[in-house]
């Protein structure tokens, strides 16, 4: 019986050619959402620590949420997971755009791309409609000329979702791009999906998303739109705590946003049911070498972040660097870093400019990013140690240059924000994802440490009372400056975050704007779905779903040692640093009913949230007790 608000799942056997639909299980549903929650556990049904990331036997999960696609605020996101090349554990991203509305459109929710085509192809699927086409004529062209060509050949309304010469070249932080801007940038499904041979998947969808409680559902929106919009003006609006004081906070004044916005012609590449002022300014650069360059997202400090890292020092010229990345299929957050890594070893002698292919890197000169670039996306030369990562392109250098790594869990994390900072006086606490099971510093792409919207009075929240006393206080506190609360502050936005993947919506108007929490999405997904699911039971399933997370890489062996801070290239964190982490990750793991010695789930904790299957896995594998 088909489960509204769920599409159907699609099975793509490349290999046979054979194409199967199943509808989705209503326990199914219930249990793990949606979106990361099916994703994650199908991952973890079907592809074991004994599989190699770019064997046949890797899937790639293409997964909406019940919401994506459906009239609810800011509910337009799909998430991308696979065994990761990088850190061959999971590999896990969210995208927008409205490549994830288009395909529940088209009456899919799911799809599970599985083996390995004999030539080059792509998907197209054209509402109910599901074909395996030939790509040769689109192997060896960028992910945004792909996107191009196809929606000629196909029609302007299509959605496509492509891969560049990256993921071709199997690079393993390479990335699909959809709708020309979008990527779910930090999962290595682009490196995955060239071993497949798959090149593209083409969208076209025009059916309805119907509700099954239409006027509830209709209410529901319009309740969460006027909160989401409310939510966003705050964090907006003057004043010494608002969102441009943070984004301008140690940045150079030519990198300013202020700056940023002399580019911006008005908002682009929204996604699907965006209503929110998000960093989708469109930028067009109107004089100089890149004169006619249009790029969006121009406000996203990450993106200027990771590039001013690397010496790229104006705004025309970062964008051009993020052009060629999403062209390529790159991952910038960790080919920045990795690129970094080189200077770095330049730098200190440990390497010469025989290593580089004769590249040297000058301040203020995004040549040689660029020529790097495209060296790792085509691995040519030094390109192809790069393409594999810094731990294994140190392990080619020599033992002095292991000491430059800076990863986690096999994972390059991205330059920190201007300001960012690691002492608990200190406002900004990005650095506390390295809790993260997939790894890097940011949890699935965003992260989840520290959610405050200081304009907003906390009493606004949508947060149960007794939560916002124990993790802001009895006198709330508005900013991040002590370690009080934190760990349950992680807690509850990383189970938050996971009911926000699930259900195919964005992270912002939860997070940063704390505008919808359990209570407006329990209310929408009840009314879409028909299947009634309070706030509490909601964040059971967050809970459920970061375990089945979690899960995943404690099959492959990580602990409590692999949740650290890795410091600075080259420089590790203080004592009196680590022992306060220390301190905190007991009281994290304590929260979350894990082993505290070890960092791992128990096997009660499992069983608890009706994940018998897994514990008893982990069990028989010797991983918990």
């Amino acid at each position: 019986m088909e489960v509204h608000g769920y599409g159907k799942i699609l099975d793509i056997d490349l290999s046979s050619g054979r194409i199967t639909e199943r509808e989705v299980a209503a326990e199914f549903g219930r249990r793990f959402l949606g979106g990361r929650g099916f994703g994650h556990k199908l991952l973890y049904d079907e592809v074991g620590p004994d599989v190699d990331p770019y064997s046949p036997e890797n899937i790639v999960v293409f997964a909406n949420g019940p919401l994506t696609g459906t009239g609810a605020p800011c509910g337009g996101r799909t998430e991308v997971t696979t065994r990761h090349p990088l850190s061959q554990s999971i590999g896990t991203g969210n995208t927008g755009g409205v490549w994830g509305a288009r395909l529940k459109h088209a009456g899919f929710d799911v799809i599970v791309v599985r083996n390995q085509a004999d030539r080059p192809v792509y998907v197209f699927i054209d509402d109910g409609k599901v074909e395996i086409r030939d790509a040769g004529q689109l192997w060896g062209k960028d992910a945004r000329v792909t996107n191009d060509i196809l929606q000629q050949e196909l029609s302007t309304g299509t959605a496509v979702m492509a891969i560049g010469q990256a993921g071709e070249n199997l690079v393993r932080y390479a990335l699909a791009l959809n709708d020309y801007y979008h990527v779910a940038g930090r999962c290595g499904a682009g490196g995955v999906m060239g071993s497949k041979k798959l090149k593209a998947i083409a969208v076209r969808g025009s059916g309805p998303a119907l509700p099954v409680r239409p006027e509830a559902f209709h209410q529901a929106v319009r309740e969460a739109r006027e909160r989401v919009k409310a939510g966003d003006e705050a964090n907006w609006k003057p004043g010494p705590t608002s969102m441009k004081v943070f984004m301008d906070r140690g940045a150079k004044p030519e990198l300013s946003r202020s700056e940023q916005l002399k580019y911006s012609i008005g908002k682009g590449a929204i996604c699907y049911g965006c209503n929110m002022n998000c960093y989708n300014d469109m930028g067009l650069v109107r004089e100089g070498k890149y004169a006619g360059l249009k790029e969006s997202n121009i406000t996203r400090t990450m993106v200027i972040g990771n590039f001013a890292s690397v010496g790229v020092d104006n705004l025309p010229a970062i964008w051009k660097c993020k052009d060629v990345s999403q062209r390529l299929g790159i991952d910038y957050a960790s080919s920045t870093r990795v690129i970094a890594f080189v200077q770095k070893l330049l730098q200190d002698g440990i390497i010469t400019p025989r290593d580089t292919d004769g590249i040297v890197f000058r301040q203020g000169d995004e040549e040689p990013v660029l020529k790097m670039l495209d060296k790792i996306a085509r691995r040519e030369g030094i390109g192809d140690i790069l393409a594999d990562g810094t731990e294994r392109a140190a392990k080619v250098f020599g033992k002095e240059a292991e000491k430059y790594v800076r990863t986690v869990k096999g994972m390059e994390g991205g330059a920190a924000v201007p300001g960012a900072d690691r002492n608990p006086e200190g406002s900004n606490w990005w650095f506390l994802g390295f809790t993260n099971p997939r790894g890097d510093i940011t949890t699935s792409t965003h992260w989840s440490a520290a959610q405050y919207n200081p304009n907003w009075t906390i009493d606004e929240y949508d947060m149960p009372a007794e939560m916002k006393r124990k993790i802001y206080g009895e006198c709330p506190e508005q900013v991040a400056f002590t370690w009080d609360g934190k760990a349950l502050m992680l807690k509850w936005f990383e189970d938050l975050h996971a009911v926000v993947a699930g259900l195919g919506v964005c992270f912002f108007p939860t997070h940063m704007r704390l505008a919808m929490g359990p209570d407006y999405l329990s209310r929408l997904y009840s009314a879409y779905t028909g299947l009634d699911m309070g706030p509490g039971e909601l964040m059971e399933a967050g809970d459920r779903l970061h375990n089945i997370f979690k899960a995943y890489v404690v099959r492959h062996g990580l602990t409590r040692k692999d949740d650290f801070d890795p410091g600075e290239s080259g420089q590790a964190p203080d004592k009196a640093y680590n022992h306060k982490i220390n301190a905190w990750l007991d009281e994290y793991y304590e929260l979350r009913g894990w082993d505290v010695p070890t960092g791992v789930p128990t096997f009660e904790k499992l069983k608890s949230l009706g994940l018998d299957d897994v514990a008893e896995d982990l069990r028989r594998r010797g991983r918990i007790l």
